[in-house]
Protein backbone atom coordinates (compact mmCIF):
# COMPACT_ATOMS: atom_id res chain seq x y z
CA UNK A 1 0.00 0.00 0.00
CA UNK A 2 1.12 3.41 -0.80
CA UNK A 3 2.05 5.65 1.92
CA UNK A 4 -0.43 8.76 1.12
CA UNK A 5 -2.56 10.46 3.70
CA UNK A 6 -5.84 8.95 3.25
CA UNK A 7 -4.69 5.48 3.43
CA UNK A 8 -4.31 3.52 6.68
CA UNK A 9 -6.81 6.06 8.53
CA UNK A 10 -10.05 4.54 6.96
CA UNK A 11 -11.23 2.29 9.56
CA UNK A 12 -14.84 1.47 11.50
CA UNK A 13 -15.83 3.81 13.87
CA UNK A 14 -17.08 2.55 17.20
CA UNK A 15 -18.40 4.42 20.04
CA UNK A 16 -15.57 6.79 22.07
CA UNK A 17 -15.39 6.48 25.73
CA UNK A 18 -18.04 4.89 27.52
CA UNK A 19 -19.19 4.19 31.24
CA UNK A 20 -18.78 0.65 32.96
CA UNK A 21 -22.38 0.29 32.20
CA UNK A 22 -21.75 0.82 28.47
CA UNK A 23 -18.46 -1.46 28.21
CA UNK A 24 -20.45 -4.12 29.53
CA UNK A 25 -22.91 -3.99 27.59
CA UNK A 26 -20.97 -3.64 24.26
CA UNK A 27 -19.38 -6.83 25.81
CA UNK A 28 -22.43 -8.64 25.52
CA UNK A 29 -23.27 -7.31 21.84
CA UNK A 30 -19.70 -8.61 20.61
CA UNK A 31 -20.44 -11.60 21.86
CA UNK A 32 -23.43 -11.76 20.50
CA UNK A 33 -22.14 -10.86 17.20
CA UNK A 34 -19.99 -13.15 17.17
CA UNK A 35 -22.18 -16.30 18.32
CA UNK A 36 -24.97 -15.56 16.84
CA UNK A 37 -22.71 -15.64 13.49
CA UNK A 38 -20.98 -18.48 14.02
CA UNK A 39 -24.12 -21.28 15.45
CA UNK A 40 -27.11 -18.75 14.61
CA UNK A 41 -29.33 -16.89 16.59
CA UNK A 42 -32.15 -20.13 17.47
CA UNK A 43 -29.07 -22.08 18.68
CA UNK A 44 -27.62 -19.52 21.07
CA UNK A 45 -28.97 -19.34 24.60
CA UNK A 46 -28.36 -16.22 26.67
CA UNK A 47 -26.20 -18.65 28.69
CA UNK A 48 -23.70 -18.84 25.85
CA UNK A 49 -23.83 -14.81 25.12
CA UNK A 50 -22.89 -14.77 28.74
CA UNK A 51 -19.99 -17.08 28.93
CA UNK A 52 -18.52 -15.62 25.79
CA UNK A 53 -18.94 -12.16 27.20
CA UNK A 54 -17.44 -13.28 30.06
CA UNK A 55 -19.84 -11.96 32.34
CA UNK A 56 -22.94 -13.47 34.52
CA UNK A 57 -26.25 -14.44 33.37
CA UNK A 58 -27.81 -12.13 35.72
CA UNK A 59 -25.37 -9.07 34.59
CA UNK A 60 -26.87 -9.80 30.53
CA UNK A 61 -30.65 -9.60 31.94
CA UNK A 62 -29.64 -6.41 33.61
CA UNK A 63 -28.80 -5.07 30.96
CA UNK A 64 -31.27 -6.85 28.10
CA UNK A 65 -34.96 -8.14 28.71
CA UNK A 66 -33.87 -11.14 26.96
CA UNK A 67 -32.25 -12.29 23.46
CA UNK A 68 -34.62 -10.83 21.23
CA UNK A 69 -33.38 -7.38 23.14
CA UNK A 70 -30.41 -8.33 22.34
CA UNK A 71 -30.48 -8.65 18.59
CA UNK A 72 -32.43 -5.22 18.25
CA UNK A 73 -29.51 -3.68 20.33
CA UNK A 74 -26.91 -5.35 17.51
CA UNK A 75 -29.26 -3.91 14.72
CA UNK A 76 -29.06 -0.48 16.54
CA UNK A 77 -25.56 -0.24 17.28
CA UNK A 78 -24.91 -1.83 13.89
CA UNK A 79 -26.95 1.64 12.10
CA UNK A 80 -24.70 3.81 14.53
CA UNK A 81 -22.00 2.86 13.94
CA UNK A 82 -22.13 3.12 10.16
CA UNK A 83 -23.63 6.52 10.18
CA UNK A 84 -20.95 7.55 12.45
CA UNK A 85 -18.39 5.67 9.72
CA UNK A 86 -19.72 6.72 6.32
CA UNK A 87 -20.21 10.94 8.28
CA UNK A 88 -16.48 10.77 9.03
CA UNK A 89 -15.13 8.62 5.74
CA UNK A 90 -17.36 10.16 3.14
CA UNK A 91 -15.66 13.69 4.31
CA UNK A 92 -14.43 15.59 0.69
CA UNK A 93 -11.54 16.99 2.82
CA UNK A 94 -10.34 13.65 3.91
CA UNK A 95 -9.52 12.58 0.22
CA UNK A 96 -7.82 15.63 -1.34
CA UNK A 97 -5.42 14.88 -3.59
CA UNK A 98 -6.27 11.24 -4.32
CA UNK A 99 -7.56 10.30 -7.30
CA UNK A 100 -10.47 7.84 -8.21
CA UNK A 101 -8.47 4.53 -8.13
CA UNK A 102 -7.21 5.86 -4.73
CA UNK A 103 -10.94 5.79 -3.21
CA UNK A 104 -12.00 2.75 -5.30
CA UNK A 105 -8.63 0.99 -3.63
CA UNK A 106 -9.67 2.17 0.10
CA UNK A 107 -13.14 1.30 -0.45
CA UNK A 108 -12.16 -2.51 -1.51
CA UNK A 109 -9.88 -2.66 1.13
CA UNK A 110 -12.03 -0.81 4.18
CA UNK A 111 -14.62 -3.55 2.88
CA UNK A 112 -12.06 -6.12 3.51
CA UNK A 113 -10.68 -5.49 6.14
CA UNK A 114 -13.98 -4.51 8.50
CA UNK A 115 -15.11 -8.36 7.22
CA UNK A 116 -12.06 -10.03 8.30
CA UNK A 117 -12.56 -7.85 11.54
CA UNK A 118 -16.06 -8.57 12.14
CA UNK A 119 -17.25 -10.86 10.08
CA UNK A 120 -20.43 -11.33 12.09
CA UNK A 121 -21.29 -7.46 12.08
CA UNK A 122 -24.03 -7.50 8.89
CA UNK A 123 -25.40 -10.85 9.60
CA UNK A 124 -25.97 -10.24 13.14
CA UNK A 125 -27.92 -7.35 12.53
CA UNK A 126 -29.99 -9.51 9.71
CA UNK A 127 -31.35 -11.13 12.96
CA UNK A 128 -33.69 -8.79 14.19
CA UNK A 129 -34.21 -7.99 10.64
CA UNK A 130 -35.84 -11.55 10.37
CA UNK A 131 -37.63 -11.21 13.69
CA UNK A 132 -39.14 -7.71 13.07
CA UNK A 133 -39.02 -7.30 8.67
CA UNK A 134 -40.14 -3.54 9.12
CA UNK A 135 -36.54 -2.87 10.11
CA UNK A 136 -35.47 -4.22 6.97
CA UNK A 137 -35.97 -1.32 5.03
CA UNK A 138 -33.15 0.86 6.88
CA UNK A 139 -30.81 -1.25 5.06
CA UNK A 140 -31.21 -0.31 1.51
CA UNK A 141 -32.04 3.60 2.82
CA UNK A 142 -28.23 3.35 4.39
CA UNK A 143 -26.47 1.55 1.51
CA UNK A 144 -28.32 4.14 -1.06
CA UNK A 145 -27.48 6.86 1.11
CA UNK A 146 -23.55 5.68 1.46
CA UNK A 147 -23.48 5.13 -2.30
CA UNK A 148 -24.69 8.80 -3.16
CA UNK A 149 -21.97 10.23 -1.16
CA UNK A 150 -19.11 8.13 -2.64
CA UNK A 151 -20.29 8.50 -6.50
CA UNK A 152 -20.33 12.27 -5.58
CA UNK A 153 -16.85 12.02 -4.12
CA UNK A 154 -15.55 9.97 -7.78
CA UNK A 155 -17.63 12.54 -9.81
CA UNK A 156 -15.94 15.60 -8.25
CA UNK A 157 -12.95 13.74 -10.01
CA UNK A 158 -15.01 13.36 -13.49
CA UNK A 159 -12.18 14.43 -15.71
CA UNK A 160 -10.39 11.53 -14.54
CA UNK A 161 -13.23 9.64 -16.26
CA UNK A 162 -13.16 8.70 -20.10
CA UNK A 163 -16.73 6.82 -20.41
CA UNK A 164 -18.94 9.06 -22.19
CA UNK A 165 -20.90 9.10 -19.30
CA UNK A 166 -19.09 9.23 -15.70
CA UNK A 167 -22.55 9.62 -13.84
CA UNK A 168 -23.69 6.31 -15.10
CA UNK A 169 -20.21 4.82 -15.17
CA UNK A 170 -19.87 5.75 -11.56
CA UNK A 171 -22.66 4.44 -10.81
CA UNK A 172 -21.98 1.08 -12.25
CA UNK A 173 -19.17 0.60 -10.80
CA UNK A 174 -20.37 1.21 -7.55
CA UNK A 175 -22.78 -1.58 -8.02
CA UNK A 176 -20.66 -3.63 -9.89
CA UNK A 177 -18.06 -3.87 -6.78
CA UNK A 178 -20.68 -4.15 -4.03
CA UNK A 179 -22.23 -7.61 -6.38
CA UNK A 180 -18.12 -8.62 -6.17
CA UNK A 181 -17.65 -8.08 -2.42
CA UNK A 182 -21.33 -9.54 -1.49
CA UNK A 183 -20.42 -12.95 -3.80
CA UNK A 184 -16.59 -12.75 -2.01
CA UNK A 185 -17.64 -12.55 2.05
CA UNK A 186 -21.52 -12.93 2.20
CA UNK A 187 -22.04 -16.74 3.63
CA UNK A 188 -25.64 -17.00 2.44
CA UNK A 189 -24.29 -16.53 -1.21
CA UNK A 190 -22.93 -20.08 -2.86
CA UNK A 191 -19.17 -20.20 -2.74
CA UNK A 192 -17.62 -18.68 -5.97
CA UNK A 193 -14.48 -18.43 -7.45
CA UNK A 194 -14.01 -14.80 -6.27
CA UNK A 195 -14.08 -16.59 -2.27
CA UNK A 196 -11.04 -18.66 -3.65
CA UNK A 197 -8.76 -15.52 -4.16
CA UNK A 198 -6.13 -14.19 -1.57
CA UNK A 199 -7.29 -10.56 -0.70
CA UNK A 200 -4.79 -9.16 -2.51
CA UNK A 201 -5.68 -10.33 -5.86
CA UNK A 202 -9.10 -10.11 -5.37
CA UNK A 203 -8.65 -5.94 -4.81
CA UNK A 204 -6.50 -5.91 -7.99
CA UNK A 205 -8.68 -7.46 -9.95
CA UNK A 206 -11.74 -5.69 -8.84
CA UNK A 207 -9.85 -2.65 -9.09
CA UNK A 208 -8.56 -3.32 -12.86
CA UNK A 209 -12.22 -3.96 -13.60
CA UNK A 210 -13.50 -1.11 -12.33
CA UNK A 211 -10.81 1.16 -13.88
CA UNK A 212 -11.41 -0.16 -17.77
CA UNK A 213 -15.31 0.27 -16.94
CA UNK A 214 -14.53 4.27 -16.27
CA UNK A 215 -11.69 3.90 -18.53
CA UNK A 216 -9.47 5.80 -16.86
CA UNK A 217 -6.52 7.27 -18.08
CA UNK A 218 -3.91 4.64 -18.48
CA UNK A 219 -1.12 6.26 -16.72
CA UNK A 220 -3.40 7.18 -13.61
CA UNK A 221 -4.36 3.84 -13.17
CA UNK A 222 -0.95 2.61 -13.62
CA UNK A 223 -0.04 4.28 -10.74
CA UNK A 224 -2.34 2.50 -8.53
CA UNK A 225 -3.70 -0.57 -9.81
Amino acid sequence: MNDTPWQSEVHWRREGQQDRAHKTQNRVLDAAEILFFEQGYDATSVQHVAKQAQCSIGSVYHHFKDKKAIAFALFDRMTREFELTMREVMEPARWEGAGIADILREFIEFAILNNKARPGFKSAALEAVRLDPSLGDHFPQMQRKANKQLKALLLARRQEVGHPDPAYACGYVLDLLIALMRARFDPHVQKSQLSRLSNAKFTEQALSLACAFLQLDKQETANHV
